[in-house]
């Protein structure tokens, strides 16, 4: 998912891979001593490899900083063929002029700050690989003895390493602080990446898939979410009732919290309500095993596990029958030794 941070770490670590890799870039990008004006192969790379974003709200963002008129005339005169390419082509090409230009870290964070941006769309990490990208070939370009200033190098790598060592909390720059008091929660900052998903409508058939570890406020940015379209309905889905009661009391009245068993059983599992409940808990190998058959050189313990087992694979399926695929592949003998369970065998069971 990190390409570009990957291969920077193992080139400084001068891996046999990362060298290789590194040379074949630098030479298809004519990013040589002999070669004049090696920088713009530099900015054309970071051009084209960048992410493919639409880059209109954050051009827009990028207008205010000092360093993007600037920018943009350079890229206007030194790359005119990209006036015709896509948007984000020329988006990436005047970032990276504008990180060239940049006298401190400083720029650089303002830079990151527009991406930040709760109308950008661009997810910092993308913009995190571009400036790796670009902190890979200036340090290689060091090392060949290309003129360059190694001051481009370290503001990037200073900048990345401040971001990376920060707490991650960001302050958006429009919405700022949001309250989930009337949600249960506390006065909290969103993120740029909660920020994007609240700025984010979703259609109808669209889906939507938020990644993101335990604890870092999901429910919160669904919260919120719920609050902001409450014209819309939503279903919360979890696994066990006290987390649905729990999410009762903190979603608005527009989303309906259940387990997912409940939902099962609502559409499914209540024309069987009458039927009773089936308890394979308590059928244990010892009760199957006695109403087995004896068969020669087998233990009957050994067949009423393969019959639970086969039972187990069954009520898990969707299947209407039981059949013979539902039966263990393989059985531990009494010798403790796994053996595949024949066709014949499968049948009895």
């Amino acid at each position: 998912f990190i390409p570009w941070k990957k291969l920077y770490h193992r080139y400084v670590r001068r891996e046999g891979w990362a060298l290789q890799r590194v040379e074949q870039i630098l030479q298809e990008f004519s990013i040589t001593k002999e070669q004049q004006g090696c920088v713009l192969g530099l900015v054309r790379l970071v051009s084209s490899t960048g992410p493919k974003v639409d880059p209109s709200g954050v051009l827009q963002i990028l207008g205010t900083h000092p360093l993007f008129p600037k920018a943009q005339l350079c890229v206007l005169n030194k790359f005119p063929d990209l006036q015709s390419k896509p948007g984000a082509e020329k988006l990436w090409a005047v970032v990276a002029v504008m990180v060239l230009f940049s006298a401190s870290v400083g720029d650089i964070q303002r830079i990151l700050a527009c991406f930040q941006s709760p109308c950008s769309r661009v997810a910092v990490l993308e913009v995190t690989e571009v400036l790796h990208c670009m902190a890979t070939l200036l340090f290689a370009m060091r090392d060949r003895s290309i003129p360059i200033s190694n001051r481009i190098h370290y503001n990037i790598f200073y900048c990345l390493s401040l971001m990376e060592n920060s707490c991650g909390i960001v302050q958006p720059l429009e919405e700022g602080r949001v309250n989930l008091c009337s949600s249960g929660g506390a006065d909290v900052k969103l993120t740029h990446e909660q920020q994007r998903i609240l700025n984010h409508r979703i259609e109808p058939g669209q889906t939507v898939k938020i990644m993101a570890f335990a604890g870092t406020g999901k429910t919160s940015t669904l919260v919120k979410y719920a609050e902001k379209f409450q014209e819309l309905k939503f279903l919360y889905l979890t696994f066990n009732k006290a987390m649905a009661e729990k999410a009762k009391k903190v979603f608005p009245r527009n989303v309906t919290c259940k387990t997912f068993h409940s939902l099962a059983f609502g559409s499914i599992g209540r024309h069987y309500k009458d039927k009773g409940k089936l308890n394979f808990s308590k059928m244990s190998v010892y009760s199957i095993s006695f109403l087995l058959q004896n068969r020669k050189d087998q233990s009957l313990f050994i067949r009423g596990k393969m019959v639970s087992q086969t039972l187990e694979n069954f009520f898990s399926s969707s299947d209407e029958e039981i059949c013979e695929e539902h039966t263990p592949l393989w059985f531990k003998n009494t010798h403790g030794q796994m053996e595949q369970v024949s066709r014949e065998e499968k049948k009895v069971s």
